[in-house]
């Protein structure tokens, strides 16, 4: 079975039903606490992991538990909301080495605490909200989501990914992963808050979110991972989805094998009327495409005066 694209009621009713075929959302939590984790392999790394109140968050805090633990990474969790003290999540993160942020309670002293904070990270963590974003961004969310803009932008760009174990260069934009949607962004319509966190890797869980296709949100993605939680691949929930990623296994799969003693004959012929003296790359660009997508020969009737033009492109 390949990629599937679902949207966020399709997604909750998939993992409902693995959790009652046994597949509990405490492992599938594990497993893209996990699968996150996976996407930054730096010991040594300074993270940030932003935690919100939810599930998302709890994945965040799982990733952040085998960051320190299994990585060696130097990890921090800002919380959004403060936990349930008897969270076990809370508990294993501390006991795995996370450290908690924990500033005054003034905004000032507060903030001023996140933005030297994110002047040393290597990488933030979004694991705010995921799927259950709800826009327009409000109340406390908005005021972090606020300040580690400011924050960022004090700092320059990052060059091209590469291992940066030990700590950020002074003032360089922090590398963003966010925990399966970035925060802001819709992840059935595409909207986007203007306070979205753009990711520079969207870590998504299972199957592929649709919103994540559809501007202007899909801006906001980044690269795009697709972890695997464990998922029975044979759940009706998901077999049934009928939206699938055409991803380049699947175009292989799909496309004919040509044979190798087939010639120009064998594959048909495409005939293109197209262009004029003002509109002579048409012509080119519809027979470059018949071409491309498999004609065995193609012509193109153009008026006579682009013809010599048209033979040199």
């Amino acid at each position: 079975m390949g990629i599937k694209i679902v949207s966020v009621a399709e997604m909750r009713a998939i993992e409902e039903a693995a959790d009652k075929a046994g597949h509990s959302y405490a492992a599938m939590m594990d497993l893209a606490g996990h699968g996150l984790a996976e996407q930054i392999p730096y010991s040594g790394a300074n993270i940030l992991i932003l935690v919100g109140p939810g599930n998302n968050g709890g994945d965040g805090l799982v990733a952040a538990k085998y960051l320190a633990s299994e990585v060696g990474a130097n990890v921090t969790a800002y919380l959004l909301e403060t936990r349930k003290k008897t969270d076990p999540l809370i508990k294993t993160a501390q006991e795995a080495g996370v450290t908690f942020a924990d500033y005054p309670s003034d905004a000032k002293n507060k903030f001023q605490g996140l933005h030297e904070l994110i002047a040393d990270t290597d990488f933030i963590v979004d694991a705010l909200f995921g799927i259950g974003a709800r826009l327009p961004i409000e109340g406390s969310a908005a005021t972090l989501l606020t300040q580690v803009h400011a924050a960022m932008d004090k700092s320059t760009e990052r060059p091209a990914i590469v291992n940066p174990a030990g700590s950020a260069a002074p003032n360089q934009k922090p590398i963003i992963i966010a925990c399966d949607c970035p925060s802001g962004l819709n992840c059935d319509t595409g909207e986007l808050d203007p306070l979205a966190l753009h990711a520079d890797v969207t870590v998504t869980f299972a199957a592929a979110k649709l919103g994540l296709f559809l501007f202007p949100g899909a801006e906001a993605v980044g690269e795009l991972v697709i972890a695997d939680i464990g998922l029975p691949q044979d759940l009706p929930e998901l077999v049934n989805v009928g939206l699938d990623l055409a991803d380049s296994e699947f175009v292989k799969s799909a496309l004919p094998v040509r044979k190798r003693n087939s010639h120009k004959g064998t594959f048909g012929k495409a005939m293109v009327i197209a262009g004029s003296l003002n509109y002579i790359g048409a012509a080119y660009l519809a027979g470059k495409a018949a071409y491309r997508a498999g004609t065995g020969l193609v012509t193109i009737g153009a008026p006579q005066a682009i013809i010599p033009t048209l033979a040199a492109m």
